[in-house]
């Protein structure tokens, strides 16, 4: 795999729906064409039941491999499985909530899937459920879904001594209805500040489908971008997400609302990288590119310097909070304490980081 660039074009033109399907079909019918680059690049973010899906809708599976489409088929059936038993579970917690009168919303994927928003169930891959709280009702909701089957994950001490945006990760026994861990989140970032994003915007403006809360198409739209790009790093990295565009593009086929955030920087940018590889996620028709789109399509093209450049910036990232932590550690006893405690699994926490660098 030479050219990242053309993979993700690829991919992209597979996932698009203003994509020339004639075109398309003359594109994966050649000999040449990389079907390893498009599974590889397509697990890595999370895409392969869409991929499956949307040849699918274009008519085009039958220009697939044989075993490669066996293989996406199982992929996509399982996870069309997988996601029916989550939105039981989805509803599960949303009555339960509902009888105890706990102000929630359901966030990204869980409330993708409860809006109903995708052809076909498959097409989106989720991992937990996240639920946005009322501030006041965290500890009964937490507490609710504890009485009910759930219970915490291990916590570092990280819980003990700075805020997450969620509580403690819940886990449930699998079931037959209960398959997802559940996130409570307090707020959606840990560090960045949206008013438009604030707990009370959003609990205004939301909407209940099928006794669901989720929330605005707005809203949705809005934190999908911001998810990738403040708590997924995607600014920091200048680089894109398959799974976030394509809902992007999913959201956005609903949405006729005002669309003057659009011109916010942290905005701007995503569309301006996105709408690199798709045509419907352009909220143009020029497609401008500047110095830094060109360094990312570099980065496509040379892999080696683009995993080192990526390394380069996980460093820098990385190196503020450990200063942070250290000066705690030398100013509150406490901290200290618990470090010298849990010495053995800090260090294979930070082995397994310098690893990765």
């Amino acid at each position: 795999m030479n050219n990242l660039a053309i993979t993700y074009q690829h991919i992209a033109d597979i996932l698009s729906f203003k994509t020339n399907d004639s075109q398309l079909e003359k594109t994966i019918s050649n000999t040449a064409f990389d079907w390893e680059d498009i599974v590889r690049e397509g697990s890595k973010h999370y895409v392969i039941p869409v991929i499956y899906c949307r040849l699918k809708a274009k008519k085009l599976l039958h220009k697939l491999p044989e075993d490669l489409l066996s293989y996406l088929e199982l992929i996509t059936s399982e996870n069309r499985q997988r996601n029916s038993i989550i939105l039981i579970q989805i509803r599960s917690i949303s009555q339960l909530f509902n009888l105890n009168h706990i102000d929630h919303v359901f966030l990204k994927g869980s409330a993708l899937l409860a809006s109903g928003c995708f052809e076909d169930n498959a097409e989106r891959m989720l991992g937990d459920i996240d639920i946005l709280v009322s501030p006041e009702q965290l500890k009964e909701a937490y507490q609710l879904l504890c009485d009910n089957g759930y219970y915490p994950s291990d916590q570092t001490l990280g819980h003990d001594f700075f805020e997450h945006k969620h509580l403690p990760r819940l886990k449930t026994k699998l079931t037959d209805n209960r398959i997802a861990a559940v996130e409570i989140h307090r707020k959606l970032f840990t560090t960045h500040n949206d008013d438009t994003l604030n707990f009370e915007a959003i609990f205004n403006e939301r909407k209940q489908i099928n006794t669901v809360y989720i929330p605005s198409k707005k809203h949705l739209l809005m934190h999908n971008i911001l998810n990738f790009q403040i708590n997924d790093y995607g600014a920091l990295y200048n680089s894109i997400s398959f799974r976030s565009t394509y809902d992007t593009i999913i959201i956005q086929r609903g949405y006729s609302g005002a669309k003057e955030w659009y011109k916010k920087k942290v905005y701007k940018n995503y569309f301006k990288y996105t709408s690199l590889f798709f045509e419907d996620i352009r909220v143009s028709t020029n497609v401008k590119t500047n110095i830094f789109t060109n360094f990312y399509l570099f980065k496509l093209k040379h892999l080696k310097f683009y995993k080192n450049w990526n390394k380069l910036i996980g460093v820098m990232r990385f190196t503020p909070i450990l200063l942070y932590r250290l000066w705690l550690f030398i100013s509150n006893k406490t901290y200290r304490k618990a470090i010298i405690t849990d010495r053995n699994r800090i260090f294979n926490h930070f082995k397994s980081i310098l690893n990765h660098f």
